[in-house]
């Protein structure tokens, strides 16, 4: 699963034939549907799972739109 998705961020923030706007929020929609399918019964594995991919999205936004997705970055980090 990690690996697809991190692909598939990938793929999105290097797709040139999208706006800056439709890539980040479609990196965006990826990050929510991860925590959305998150639910109590979640072992602490998958949980970090999500973080890191979440992680590894951010790292994509940020080289999308370094000023305003930077910021994101840092409050992902705190």
């Amino acid at each position: 699963m990690k690996k697809d998705i991190k692909e598939l961020a990938e793929k999105i923030a290097t797709d040139f034939q999208l706006s800056i706007v439709e890539r980040t929020n479609l990196l965006l929609k990826m990050d929510c549907e991860l925590y959305t399918n998150l639910g109590v019964n979640s072992t602490k594995e998958e949980k970090q799972e999500v973080k890191e991919i979440s992680k590894f999205i951010y790292t994509r936004l940020a080289l999308i739109d370094e000023t305003s997705n930077k910021v994101l970055l840092k409050a992902f980090d705190s």
